[in-house]
């Protein structure tokens, strides 16, 4: 007999939905509150108060019982009885006295604690042609017990519903709980492969893209599709912050790069990152994140030291690390001096968590919605990108002839300096034939186009001319000066004589 009229539930995502819809008013995750028995799910864990039914008990009040295991050993006849009892009175073997398989079926348990929604979904994936016993009988899920365990007690089949090519799988009733998303689908379809097939590329061993869920906190084995770095990482990691290379990373935080492909996306090139003293004189000392001319607008990411204090305990080589008030009061200075200089539109980000959905979250309460139409952003795509390294972008685009930092920069948003950085980073994974010598060179002699006058071949400058005869630069700059009457030699042995190739055409 069950002697509780209440009993006492916390809050947890599983069980808000379930609660709410039968009128119970949301507080805090964890916080606890009372609930009807009548109201409990079948599968609940709170404690109950109970009684054997058993005239003849010795000891009929029983010990606190959670509710689900009440459910689970109620008799046919309605009844709860105490294994003494239960044996006495049936004579059930020991192992078995409290398990009565036909209390509730498993059609009535899916309707009793999930929505209507989701035990639809679940009924509708039981495979009939398959779910058949040993004498050729179909398997009706309203005659089969909520605590069956089905085929070698593996489960029953269910089928997909959003693709037939997945065929149908064998499936333990008890995985359908509190109607989660992750136990109502097909497990091939929650599988990395298929939800999210573009981070394949970081797996390391392909099979384990088709063996885990997108939810998984399994370590895995993962690897930097630019430069090979390998190391383990958690799944859900990945999903919710992209990879980050020890080895090739352009160092800037997941959130700066996450809008970064967001104004990308909004403004092409209209928008400026790393505002400072070089763009406007009264910014100082201070940089800002990002800088949209056209509203006026900037915009800055905060992480989570701008929020919670402890990062001044961490260990650092510089004399003095920033305390959480002393982080706070210059962000306030910051932002006086922006609006102090005209700024209109000053727009802070709490991206104190680097996970797409919180970042998502901020930007679409933050007044950047009234600037912008937020729905024309492809956010898998700005992901996408955001788990790309700027680096290999970088080298990229010096590869493909744009040999200069500052034009690549203006590509990328970011200053010279930056991409001088990212140039040498590449060079030592070899992922570009930048050297800053040669770079510096090509600098001073940009406009110093020659020509050799024994061939009549042009070259772009004097560097460009050395590499190709494999002379030193200083060499051909003396012959185009008149110090030398010659620099290098042909195979024949004929004298290479040089021009500067704006004084050649004086001459013609």
């Amino acid at each position: 007999m069950l002697l509780s009229k209440t009993a006492i539930v916390k809050w947890n995502k599983k069980n808000k939905k379930y609660y709410e819809e039968k009128g119970y008013p949301f507080t805090n995750y964890g916080d606890e509150f009372k609930v009807k028995v009548e109201d409990l799910t079948f599968g609940s864990r709170a404690l109950v108060d109970i009684k054997c039914d058993c005239e003849n008990c010795e000891n009929p009040y029983l010990k606190p019982m959670r509710f689900q295991n009440y459910n689970k050993y109620v008799h046919e006849n309605g009844k709860y009885y105490c294994k003494k009892c239960a044996t006495k009175l049936f004579g059930v073997e020991k192992s078995k006295i409290t398990r009565f398989e036909n209390s509730i079926s498993f059609y009535n348990w899916c309707y009793e604690n999930l929505s209507k929604e989701e035990a639809d979904i679940i009924m509708l994936r039981w495979d009939y042609d398959l779910n058949i016993d040993i004498n050729g009988n179909i398997l009706n899920p309203k005659e089969i017990s909520y605590g069956s365990r089905g085929f070698n007690n593996k489960g029953y089949w269910f089928k997909c519903l959003e693709h037939h090519e997945h065929g149908s799988e064998l499936k333990a009733i008890n995985s359908f709980t509190s109607g989660q998303k992750g136990s109502l689908n097909c497990s091939k379809c929650t599988v990395i492969i298929s939800t999210h097939p573009q981070l394949v590329k970081y797996f390391l061993n392909i099979e384990d893209a088709y063996k885990y869920s997108h939810g998984s906190g399994e370590y895995i084995p993962m690897k930097c599709p630019d430069c090979g770095y390998e190391k383990k990482m958690g799944i859900c990691t990945l999903i919710s912050q992209g990879f980050s290379c020890s080895r090739c990373s352009d160092g800037k935080s997941f959130p700066e790069l996450l809008v970064f492909n967001i104004l990308e996306q909004l403004l092409n090139d209209n928008f400026q990152t790393q505002l400072s003293k070089t763009t406007f004189n009264w910014c100082s000392k201070y940089k800002y994140d990002f800088y949209i001319p056209i509203f006026n607008c900037i915009i800055e990411t905060h992480g989570l030291q701008h929020y919670e204090c402890g990062f001044e305990r961490i260990k650092s080589s510089k004399k003095h690390v920033k305390t959480l008030k002393e982080i706070q009061e210059n962000d306030k200075i910051k932002e006086k001096l922006a609006k102090d200089n005209g700024i209109i539109n000053y727009i802070v980000l709490d991206c104190r968590y680097s996970k797409l959905e919180w970042i998502k979250n901020s930007i679409l309460h933050s007044k950047l919605n009234d600037l912008f139409d937020l729905s024309l952003i492809d956010w898998n795509k700005c992901y996408e990108y955001t788990c790309n390294s700027l680096v290999k972008v970088a080298c990229d685009l010096w590869n493909n002839g744009i040999k200069n930092t500052k034009e690549i920069g203006k590509i990328l948003k970011l200053n010279k300096g930056t991409i001088v950085i990212y140039l040498k980073q590449g060079a030592l994974l070899g992922w570009c034939d930048y050297d800053p010598k040669i770079a510096s060179l090509n600098k001073a002699y940009k406009s110093k186009k020659v020509i050799c006058l024994t061939t009549n071949e042009i070259f772009n400058s004097i560097v460009v001319a050395s590499k190709n005869y494999n002379l030193q630069y200083q060499n051909i700059s003396k012959c185009c000066r008149g110090k030398l009457k010659s620099a290098g030699k042909l195979e024949d042995g004929t004298k290479l004589k040089w021009m500067y190739y704006d004084e050649y055409l004086k001459t013609i």
